[in-house]
């Protein structure tokens, strides 16, 4: 009888192409056909031999052979993923664990002679340095020529163990298809050449992966043999001003044989078509956002999620929430991943395996930014850093951009499927209950005010643009600035008193950062009831008069456009006089001024409105313009609660209501001790 290691004249060699799990070849019936006793090659020494005709039998056999250039060695491959470099017979059982990581080389490798001059984006960006990057670990080193890479043997292997284990990976896909997996099922999810769908750190929104590496790993314990399969997954990243690469791996304990557990508990599924559809448009939207520096935005409700930082006080007061929550109402944002990556915040949550790859990895991008700078070189293999993202990678694109809300003034990551463009309301100014005279003057200043000048003695003094509104109250100041920032299609910061703090230094740092954005962004930034800290100085509050000095020099230095408004003009200090380049004084609403009021809030209502609305009887109120907005709004309510349009009837109504309550309020003294 025949040794069992020496083999018959083998059958003609499978064809050297990649794998096709539909071909007849691979059918459940034609599982073992042909797989005894074989060799899987024509060359003079071939690159493996197999005995056995069973899973528990077969074993395979790797010769070593000569090295030519491109070349790789078959059992250098295999001895390097199992570990076992000296190996020349492994077990069927063993190679089938790394069945996945051959799979993903010969997936690599196909990809990268594919790629072989055409010089297109996705070869020279990729698969030129990632295949590279991959074969370095068996001691390759390509040529000049950048001729072919070839493993011989590689595809036809894993043809071999693909039928050899045919039965069981048909079981397994049709297991996935119907929305359940075994343990053994993994290595058939996650497959080189099939996206997977994954929860991402962002959100309530999932990403899209690319598997690199997949194989499974058995050791011995006190409790007996642990079996673990390990999956490596990418993912596109916008950090600073380039796309990077994040990897991660997943490691999956072994359950029970016969466990069968839902994609959804594993937290992975394969991309379906619907699905493919929808995360490449979602990664086309991903690099427009992405690109060419920052981008003022409009966000839609629940796609916010503001950040807290531990070393800084970028959230203020009216914004500290959980690092989960995110902000309920939508919003305006100035998307700018760089300026977010200086300040240390990311575009990821939580601390699973996908954040903390991509926290390090816009750390590893800020040390190569700083060498970069100080050597003045771009080596890319110290970092890979793209200028955009090849089509066929942007589905691979992380779902969100890093950005400051102007409405919940707080740094923190938003989704991209919630971006827009704004719809700015070029209206706005012409609606401003303001003199045409005081219109023009305004928007000329503003519009041309940019327009540079003859230089300062000083030159750090920037020259911006200070406006001082005063007034009484509601008659339009803070309007005056918002209706500027929407013509402009500029971002408007809107300063208060809290975020500022109530001593010198909190003031000087929190105020200088505010201005820092703003003039980087080019925003317009209003500080609301400014005449805290321009009273006039005195001789006994030494506090007062630091912070007095302190924003005498920050107006001083500031380079864009600032609006201050105040009801107690008189109380500002001298010296802001020569640093206000306008002033304009504010009136109460005469009765014309309050028709145009009504008229401007009524105008803008959807709800039904009833056409008897007598506007210069509603007029004759002496309200402010925001007690109209109020008296508008509560009316509002009352109409829906009765079911009914807004009504003369039921605006009357609702200003005898407040009018009285704002009665009430000045003559309340019940608080008094009575004698």
């Amino acid at each position: 009888m025949e040794s069992a290691r020496v083999p018959p004249p083998p059958p003609p060699p499978p064809p050297r192409r990649p794998v096709d799990l539909k071909s007849p070849a691979f059918r459940k019936g034609d599982a073992h056909q042909d797989l005894s006793h074989s060799q899987i090659s024509s060359s003079a020494i071939e690159p493996f031999s197999v005995v056995g005709s069973t899973q528990q039998d077969t074993e395979y056999e790797f010769p070593t052979l000569e090295k030519k250039n491109g070349d790789i060695s078959l059992r250098t491959v295999i001895g390097h993923y199992l570990n076992a470099p000296h190996s020349r017979k492994v077990p069927a059982q063993q190679l089938y664990h790394i069945l996945g990581r051959l799979r993903c080389l010969h997936h690599a490798i196909e990809n990268y002679n594919s790629g072989l001059g055409t010089n297109s984006s996705e070869h020279l960006q990729y698969w030129h340095p990632h295949t590279l990057e991959l074969l370095s670990g068996f001691g390759f080193r390509p040529s000049p020529s950048q001729t072919p890479v070839c493993i011989q043997g590689l595809a036809d292997i894993i043809n071999h163990l693909e039928c050899l284990y045919a039965p069981e990976i048909s079981e397994y896909k049709t297991l996935i298809q119907s929305g359940v997996i075994t343990f053994d099922c993994l290595s058939e999810l996650f497959r080189p050449e099939t996206p997977v769908k994954g929860e991402g750190g962002a959100g309530n929104t999932g990403c899209v992966y690319r598997v690199t590496d997949s194989f499974y790993t058995e050791r011995k314990n006190i409790h007996g043999i642990q079996k673990n399969f390990q999956v490596s997954m990418e993912c596109i990243v916008l950090v600073g001003e380039h796309f990077s690469i994040a990897t991660f791996t997943e490691t999956f304990p072994a359950w029970s044989e016969n466990l069968r557990r839902t994609l959804s508990e594993i937290g992975y599924q394969p991309v379906t078509d619907v699905d493919r559809e929808l995360f490449q448009s979602r990664g086309e939207r991903y690099v427009q956002f992405g690109l060419d520096g920052a981008k003022y935005s409009a966000y839609a409700p629940h796609t916010f999620f503001p950040r807290l930082s531990r070393s800084t006080w970028k959230v203020s007061s009216l914004s500290k929430t959980s690092e989960s929550s995110f902000s309920v109402g939508g919003g305006r944002i100035m998307v700018d991943m760089a300026r977010g990556t200086d300040l240390g915040y990311f575009p990821c949550l939580g601390v699973n395996e996908v954040s903390l790859a991509i926290i390090g990895l816009i750390g590893r991008y800020r040390q190569w930014m700083s060498k970069r700078s100080k050597s003045g070189t771009t080596d890319s293999e110290l970092f890979t850093a793209w200028e955009s993202v090849p089509s066929n990678f942007r589905i691979f694109c992380w779902p969100a951009l890093v950005g400051f809300s102007f409405t919940t003034k707080a740094w923190g990551h938003v989704l991209v499927e919630g971006l827009s463009e704004i719809d700015f309301y070029d209206q706005a100014f012409d609606r401003l209950v303001l003199s045409d005279e005081r219109k023009q003057i305004i928007s000329a200043v503003v519009r041309q005010g940019s327009i540079p000048q003859k230089e300062d003695l000083i030159r750090s003094k920037q020259g911006g643009l200070i406006f001082l509104l005063h007034g009484p109250p509601g008659v339009g100041k803070t309007l005056t600035a918002e209706a500027v920032a929407e013509v402009l299609h500029r971002p408007l910061y809107y300063v208060t008193m809290g975020e500022l703090g109530v001593n010198p230094e909190d003031l000087e740092e929190r105020l200088s950062d505010v201005l820092d954005l703003c003039a980087g962004w080019n925003a317009l930034a209003v500080l609301d009831e400014a005449d805290v800290f321009l009273e006039s100085r005195s001789n006994s509050d030494l506090i007062r008069n630091a912070m007095v000095c302190v924003m005498l020099r920050i107006l001083e230095y500031h380079p864009g456009i600032l609006f201050l408004t105040t009801n107690r003009v008189k109380l500002l200090d001298a010296a802001f006089e020569s640093r206000i380049t306008i002033a304009i004084r504010y009136e109460s609403l005469n009765i014309d001024a309050r028709k145009r009021v009504w008229s401007a809030q009524l105008d803008g209502i959807l709800s039904p409105v009833s056409p008897g609305i007598n506007v210069s009887a509603l007029a004759e109120w002496e309200l402010n313009g925001r007690q109209i907005k109020n008296a508008v709004q509560l009316a509002l309510c009352l109409a829906v609660d009765r079911q009914s349009p807004l009504t003369h009837e039921i605006l009357v109504k609702t200003l005898q209501v407040t009018s009285l309550g704002r009665q009430n309020m000045v003559a309340d003294n019940t608080w008094e001790t009575s004698k």
